[in-house]
């Protein structure tokens, strides 16, 4: 296994290799954490003995700069299915977020200006391509994730459905900080066998695994592929286990905290903002 990341270190991202409990500066090898960088190889192994460790403050930027898109899925684990007696979907959905919509796993998330807003979280694991991808099979799957992140899928559910009851996902969670990513961007572990979890102010309200998944992380990604082109870098959303506020119609308010993680992926914490 390997944690990559990117922090600010007096102003400047740094990409950074995690082992041992120390963050290594990862600039000897990689400039940054890019889709060149993801597919060229270079992080495949990264060798720590010769690089030094980070002293003093940071604060962790999104793991992967340059990310050119972001693809989602959801009602993709089984329990959360039941939690809204939903008929098991027989194929995945696909979806698209705003680029523009990424922001860091501790930066505060806006509400925004609409009164209305009714301000949900969706804690989901993220497969991260490695190169290229176009109508793959499920068998080679694997050989195109780069690895895994920690998203948390920011949704204004007064936006998502409309008064007939129709779905516009792009428009509900493409806000400028409905996409927190981070802190890790991790290697070598086995998306299939990882705990998710979020708390608001302290109490848990999803608790989940991703063995619970109904489509697994190969057969999203095959799928995406034949709806479109996946690229070094891109993000994929997996879906999210049960605990989402939507079904109880209780929502996020100011001054709320928000923390939620993803097993080996680290946590993220947010605090709510107007």
């Amino acid at each position: 296994m390997q944690q990559f990341a990117r922090v600010l270190v007096e102003g400047d991202a740094v990409p950074v290799i995690i082992a041992g409990g120390k963050h290594f500066d990862l600039r000897p090898v990689a400039a940054d954490i890019t889709p060149e960088a993801i597919a060229s190889g270079i992080l495949n192994k990264v060798d720590t003995s010769a690089l030094a460790a980070l002293n003093g403050e940071f604060s962790y930027l999104t793991p992967i700069s340059g990310v050119r898109q972001i693809a989602a899925t959801g009602f993709n684990y089984r329990k959360h299915i039941e939690e809204f007696k939903m008929k098991p979907p027989t194929e995945p959905e696909v979806f698209l977020k705003a680029v523009s919509s990424l922001t860091g796993p501790n930066d505060p998330i806006a509400r925004g200006p609409n009164p209305r807003v009714k301000l949900d979280w969706e804690i989901e694991l993220g497969i991260v391509v490695g190169r290229e991808a176009t109508d793959i099979a499920a068998a080679e799957a694997a050989d195109y994730i780069f690895g895994f992140v920690c998203i948390n899928d920011i949704s204004d559910r007064t936006t998502q459905v409309d008064q007939e009851g129709g779905q516009h996902l792009v428009r509900a969670k493409s806000r400028p900080g409905y996409s927190p990513v981070g802190p890790y961007l991790v290697t070598g572990v086995d998306g299939m066998k990882l705990d998710l979890w979020t708390k608001l102010n302290g109490q848990f309200e999803q608790q989940g695994n991703t063995s619970d998944m109904l489509f697994s992380i190969n057969l999203m990604l095959t799928y995406f592929s034949t709806h479109m082109t996946l690229l070094p870098g891109d993000l994929l959303g997996t879906g999210t286990p049960p605990g989402v506020w939507f079904g109880k119609d209780r929502f996020m308010q100011v001054g709320d905290v928000l923390e939620c993680g993803v097993e080996h992926l680290g946590a993220q914490r947010h605090v709510i903002q107007a």
